[in-house]
């Protein structure tokens, strides 16, 4: 039986992690522009983008431990997503923001 592709697998973490990114900034900033004004845009977008962060830190590492416990080649899933944007390059500064938790033990 073959694993889960990698191609397939970063789809799959657009699909739960990009998707959900881009529709709490958009939703957060329509909501503060139609509750606060025009003025407070920005502002409301700063607290979308932080939101929005704290979900892409919260789902990335159980993405992957999904991709991963499904035969997805870990090296491959880290490349196409960073080539397609879902994560961040290894040791790069906004990467050690993934709420990884306790692994569990082997």
């Amino acid at each position: 039986m073959r694993g889960l592709s990698p191609m397939r697998a970063v789809l799959t973490g657009h699909l739960l992690i990009t998707v959900p990114v881009l529709t709490i900034i958009g939703t957060i900033t329509w909501l503060g522009r139609v509750q606060f004004g025009p003025d407070r845009t920005g502002l409301a977008l700063l607290a979308g983008s932080v939101l929005a962060w704290l979900w892409w830190s919260f789902a990335v590492p159980r993405w992957r431990r999904w991709a991963h416990s499904r035969g997805a080649d870990p090296a491959a899933v880290q490349r196409w997503g960073v080539r397609t944007g879902l994560l961040w390059p290894k040791g790069f500064v906004a990467e050690r923001t993934e709420f990884r938790g306790r692994e569990p033990d082997e």
